[in-house]
Order: structure tokens, then C-alpha cells, then sequence
């Protein structure tokens, strides 16, 4: 492996027989004009003298750098990968480098993550992460100040249960509607001739969770259906989280015609369960999720879900955190800073 080139920019000039002022702008971009044989010999200089510009240097001239901060609950987890996917396009789109951290849902991380962001001077920081009930964007008030101060722009994920009050001053929203989607969900349930139901309801303390649970059962009370308390069965916001709680609803006796998992990695954990214990999923107990994963596609029976568009959500935060979202969603028009799901129904709720 070569070694690191110690060589300067003042190294550069000199081996290119320019000023130090010509050589910064032929390798930075500057708007202001280089003669093209000035250009060529700087690069050329530049190459053989290994040089590497210092990035952080450069961010204290300019205020930020070309690069963008993601931040995200956990990137193993698919719904969290397709909209990192997202935002790396949109990101490459804008000239932008993308760092990307994971968080673990832990607020104290969050800020931690934030403070050591703050430094490296992004042009734009996007965070994704799963929020607790009473926590919301002021858990990282100080820091996400500290970000804007330094110019940098900011957007986030929030759901519609907490986007009207999570903003805080130098944050761009963005309104995944969770509690809407559930509820259409519910409504296309019914109107499929199911009548009874659980629900996989995940962490009862995380905002999505309770937001997607509020919304399905909303749903269901406008057709006159409530549920019981034993109806919801609370585990970890994970494929074996689903697992787990249908095993506890199938061990309490029968089972209702049509379960609700709050995330379609759960419910993959719930159509396992099923067949564990003979049963035929879609047909003696139908399965519903919410996000509709790409990678979850050829999953027997496919999933009935509603359909969030990832990918399109992290490029929007993108856009929203520079300043350049036009509120359109993948060309069509969008409903300013919200993203609404879709209800698809396929062969796990079939009657």
C-alpha cells in the first residue's frame, strides 16, 4: 500500500508554477475563472504529488461540507435500508457524500451521534429514527441546534400522530401518515367481509407502533367494530417480536379470521407461527403488515400491506433538508410535506 502523501496545496502551486489563490480554485471548483492550461497543470501537479485535499480545512472556509448525515434507528432493518437507499440517490443527485449511523431507537445515542455530526460540518443532516411517546424531536433540541447554527439543514421523519407539534425551529418535517394508512387498512379489511381481529401491536411506547394501532382501530370503530384488551398483543417491533406474540394469541385459543401486525416484518413472524402450528395462513387466519418492503415481495401468501413509498420518503427528506423538495412524489404531485400510504390487498387476507 503507498504511503500518505504529506504534499500541501503550497507544494501543488509550486510544482504547477502557480499561485497558491490559482491552485485552491482549480481543484475546488471555485466559480471564479482558472485558464484551462492553469487547470491542467495543477491536476496534473496534484497527481503526482498524491495530494489529498483536507476536507475539514475546507469545511471551516466554506461553513459546511459536500457531505450529508444520515441517521437512522437501525440500518438492518429493511424499512430503514430501502429509505437510506432513498437518500443516497438523492443525496449522489446534489454532488453529496453520504455517512450513515444507527442509533438503536436510543434518544442519549441520538444526541451523542449529533454532537460528533456537528463537527464534521454537513451540509444536511436527515433523521429517521423510531421516536418513544413523549420524546419526540425535543429530545435533540440542543443538538439539532447547534447543526443549523453551524448551516447545516435538517429534516426528519415524524408521524401523523406527533408531525403537527414535533417541528422544532430549523427542522424540515416530514409526515409519514401512519395513523391514515392503518385506518384505510382497516376499512379495505372490512369491506373484504373480515369481522374479527388482533393486533400485533409492537412496542406500545414507539410513536409508529401507536400511531399505526390508533389508526386501525379507528378504522375499525367507523365500521362498529371494538376490540378487546386481549386483542392486543405487544412484542418487539421485529420479525421475531411477530412471531412471538402470534404464538401467545394462538396458545389463548381460537384465533380471530384476520390479524394486523404493525410492521410487515412482523407479520412474516406471524405467518410462521401460523404454519408452525398446522394452520394454513390467508386461509384459516389472515395476515395484514404496513410498509410493503421490497425485499418481503415474494413472500407465500404475498402480504396484504400498506404500501409507503421508502426509497421516495428518504430522497424527499433529502430534498426537504436542502431546501429543494418541490412536494411531488415520484414526479406526481405530492401533498406538500406529507407521504401518504396505500392499501394493497393480496392473498394473506384473502376470504
Amino acid at each position: 500500500m503507498p504511503e500518505r502523501s504529506t504534499a500541501t496545496l503550497a507544494d501543488v502551486a509550486e510544482l504547477a508554477g502557480v499561485s497558491l489563490a490559482t491552485a485552491s480554485r482549480a481543484l475546488n471548483g471555485s466559480t471564479r475563472k482558472v485558464r484551462p492550461e492553469s487547470t491542467e497543470r495543477v491536476h496534473a501537479a496534484a497527481r503526482e504529488l498524491r495530494y489529498t485535499a483536507n476536507v475539514q480545512a475546507q469545511a471551516v472556509a466554506r461553513g459546511t461540507t459536500t457531505s450529508l448525515a444520515l441517521v437512522v434507528g437501525d440500518i438492518a432493518d429493511p424499512y430503514f435500508a430501502a429509505i437510506a437507499a432513498g437518500a443516497i440517490r438523492a443525496a449522489d443527485d446534489a454532488g453529496l457524500v453520504v455517512t450513515i449511523t444507527s442509533t438503536g431507537g436510543d434518544a442519549t445515542r441520538e444526541r451523542e451521534v449529533l454532537a460528533v455530526v456537528a463537527g464534521l460540518r454537513p451540509r444536511a443532516v436527515v433523521l429517521a429514527v423510531s421516536r418513544h411517546l413523549g420524546g419526540a424531536l425535543a429530545d435533540v433540541h440542543d443538538a439539532v441546534a447547534v447543526l443549523t447554527a453551524g448551516g447545516a439543514g435538517v429534516s426528519a421523519l415524524v408521524s401523523d400522530v406527533d408531525g403537527a407539534t414535533a417541528g422544532i425551529e430549523g427542522v424540515h418535517p416530514l409526515v409519514v401518515r401512519n395513523r391514515a394508512g392503518a385506518a384505510d387498512l382497516a376499512e379495505a379489511l372490512v369491506e373484504q367481509g373480515h369481522r374479527s381481529f388482533a393486533v400485533l401491536a409492537g412496542d406500545p411506547e414507539l410513536v409508529t407502533a401507536h400511531a399505526r394501532v390508533e389508526g386501525f382501530v379507528a378504522g375499525l370503530a367507523a365500521h362498529g367494530i371494538r376490540l378487546e384488551d386481549s386483542a392486543f398483543l405487544h412484542s418487539a417491533f421485529t420479525r421475531d417480536g411477530g412471531y412471538e406474540a402470534m404464538c401467545r394469541l394462538l396458545d389463548a385459543g381460537s384465533p380471530p379470521r384476520c390479524v394486523f401486525a404493525v410492521t410487515d416484518l412482523m407479520a412474516v413472524g406471524a405467518l410462521a407461527a401460523i404454519r408452525e402450528r398446522g394452520l394454513v395462513p390467508g386461509v384459516d387466519v389472515g395476515v395484514a403488515g404496513f410498509d410493503d418492503v421490497r425485499m418481503l415481495a415474494d413472500v407465500t401468501p404475498a402480504l396484504s400491506t400498506v404500501r409507503l413509498p421508502l426509497e421516495e420518503i428518504g430522497a424527499r427528506a433529502v430534498r426537504r433538508a436542502l431546501g429543494t423538495d418541490d412536494g411531488t412524489v415520484d414526479g406526481a404531485a405530492g401533498d406538500g410535506a406529507e407521504i401518504a400510504g396505500e392499501v394493497v390487498l393480496r392473498a394473506s387476507t384473502a376470504r
